[in-house]
């Protein structure tokens, strides 16, 4: 039996269309920090599986074909009924794009490769 004090795990959604990057990731929330994940590889799939879990925390690259990391965000921010921890975790350095990334919503910009400690502890942050 489940205690009735604890709080629930977060739950994370992991988009990347870098599978071995999606999977390492999701592996190290998963058996690393307990939390729940969910995986997808590319920007639509990310946006169905977020409306079907509507997760705590979304760890999104930002380069992805079909639909981007920062037209997601929007979109993310746009049909959840309530806004995500949102990560970006990109190839993208700099001054300009990490600007584009926070514009869109997203409240944490890190390069690749990213310490998936660092990710687990801004998740820890926001509280569950």
């Amino acid at each position: 039996m489940a205690d009735p004090t604890s709080s629930p795990r977060p739950t994370v959604l992991v988009i990347d269309d870098n599978l071995d990057a999606a999977d390492s990731m999701a592996r190290f929330l998963r058996l690393g920090a307990g939390f729940e994940v969910n995986v997808a590889y590319d920007g639509q799939a990310g946006f169905k599986a977020a409306i079907k879990h509507t997760p705590h925390a979304v760890v999104c690259d930002i380069g992805m074909p079909k639909l981007d990391g920062i037209r997601l965000a929007k979109e993310l921010i746009a049909h959840l009924p309530t806004k995500p921890l949102l990560i970006a975790v990109t190839a993208y350095p700099g001054e300009y794009p990490e600007r584009q990334a926070r514009a869109a919503g997203f409240d944490y910009y890190l390069t690749k490769p990213a310490d998936p400690f660092v990710i687990e502890r801004l998740i820890n942050c926001r509280g569950s």
